[in-house]
């Protein structure tokens, strides 16, 4: 599976919560709701790990760290989401789990301008690095506006800026110096 239907996949995952929430907002409260919450939230951010993994790093401090920063984020989410299917089994899911999830967020949003920024000043990594800012700054928004349908519209767009993270992955430069810059052909994903 490439790695943009990977961040394409985990963008749906993440999506399928805040979706059905709208469409049902009884869900939230059912222990059905905890349960597909809790398995899409896990899904997503599985994958997104895989995603990182596969988003270059250029040289220097910052990128290196923003990476850093950008994998807790995502383990900090993973981590949220199995205390939140665990804590969720009597009923009710413990409260105190959310801190993971706000971490992980905050964690998200250092890294992603990081790692983005530093991966925009490359000529292969300007679309991966575009997605990870699109993600950090989208993400701590939806954070910061608990206000509905804006918390929700903020929270869908960062998690959709995943897919560019994803495409950006696959973006590879041509090592074949005798083709000239405007021959060269798109990626093929």
């Amino acid at each position: 599976m490439s790695t943009t239907v990977r961040a394409a996949a985990a963008a749906i995952f993440l999506s399928v919560p805040v979706a059905l929430e709208l469409a049902w907002p009884a869900l939230g409260d059912h222990a059905l709701g905890h349960v597909i919450f809790a398995v899409s939230q896990l899904f997503g951010w599985l994958l997104l790990l895989t995603v990182c993994q596969q988003v270059a790093v250029p040289p220097g401090r910052g990128a290196r760290v923003g990476r850093g920063s950008v994998l807790v984020g995502c383990l900090l989410q993973v981590t949220f989401a199995l205390g939140y299917a665990l804590t969720s089994l009597d009923g009710e899911p413990w409260e105190a789990i959310f801190i993971a999830f706000l971490l992980g967020f905050l964690a998200l949003f250092v890294g992603g301008l990081m790692w983005g920024i530093s991966l925009m000043r490359t000529a292969e990594g300007r679309t991966a690095g575009r997605g990870l800012v699109a993600t950090a700054v989208l993400g701590l928004l939806a954070i910061l506006v608990g206000v509905d349908p804006w918390h929700d519209v903020f929270l869908l767009s960062s998690y959709a800026s995943w897919t560019v993270v994803g495409l950006g992955a696959c973006q590879r430069p041509t090592t074949d110096r005798s083709v000239r810059p405007e021959a060269r052909s798109a990626p093929s994903w």
